[in-house]
């Protein structure tokens, strides 16, 4: 065979094995043991539950630590320090 004919050969062979390697990684990834079924009803609706009761709590705690603002002077770089109930 000639020489474009073994490049031919072996463009073709590694096409091939790199389309092997990416269709093992992507089957490994996505059903493999990363990979899980999706959620079923009682599942989501949990999971969903589990997010609200998070959120509820994110915000409980945002209202009792406030952000402390930074002072209008831009070379004074510490926080304003308020004294006053956060409600």
């Amino acid at each position: 065979m000639s020489n474009f004919a073994w490049m031919i050969v072996l463009v073709l062979i590694l096409t091939l094995v790199g389309t092997a390697t990416l269709a093992f990684i992507t089957v490994k990834y996505y059903w493999g043991d990363r990979g899980r079924p999706p959620l079923t009803g009682a599942e989501k609706r949990r999971q969903h539950e589990e997010e609200l009761r998070l959120r509820a709590k994110q915000i409980e705690r945002a209202k009792q630590n406030p952000i402390a603002p930074r002072k209008p002077d831009f070379f004074d770089n510490s926080k304003v320090v308020s004294r006053k109930n956060p409600e």
